[in-house]
């Protein structure tokens, strides 16, 4: 599974990139703004893109994660460290995930997302995560018609 990483924490990108590397995905990124996230997950053709919703500066992590899927057909998976809820995404988006994340709660976020996307049932979803059900229930049901 390939993965679009958006963080433009300096910190934050690389960890989030090392731990799903060591688990196995292929990371695209960290990149640290949106317009050129915007260009690379056009090119890049992702399974998921993991986006922190406060960009610094010019279009913030829900814009692009809008763009990501109308324009490409990417699902989102946001991030915030905030008290955001992030209800203007429920229809763009795969759900949001809470910062502070330890990295096995990561690895099992990507996990279920990943199960989701294959059209499997999640064995679990962890506590961190919030999935956004009316938006997941539309990418599987789009999926299901490609593969049939």
């Amino acid at each position: 599974m390939k993965l679009l990483v958006v963080e433009d924490d300096p910190l934050i990108g690389p960890a989030v990139k090392a731990v799903l590397e060591n688990a196995g995905y292929t990371v695209v990124g960290p990149l640290r703004d949106a317009t050129k996230a915007a260009r690379v997950g056009a090119r890049e053709n992702p399974d998921l893109a993991l986006v922190d919703v406060n960009l610094a500066g010019g279009e913030n992590g829900l814009t692009l994660a809008r763009r990501l899927w109308e324009d490409n057909g990417v699902p989102s998976l946001l991030m915030t460290g905030f008290d955001h809820h992030a209800e203007e995404a429920r229809s763009f988006a795969m759900g949001l995930l809470r910062k502070p994340v330890m990295p096995d709660a990561l690895v099992d976020a990507v996990g279920t997302v990943a199960e989701i996307l294959g059209g499997l049932r999640p064995s679990a979803v962890p506590s961190a995560l919030e999935l956004f059900p009316t938006f997941v229930a539309s990418v599987t049901a789009l999926r299901a018609r490609r593969t049939a």
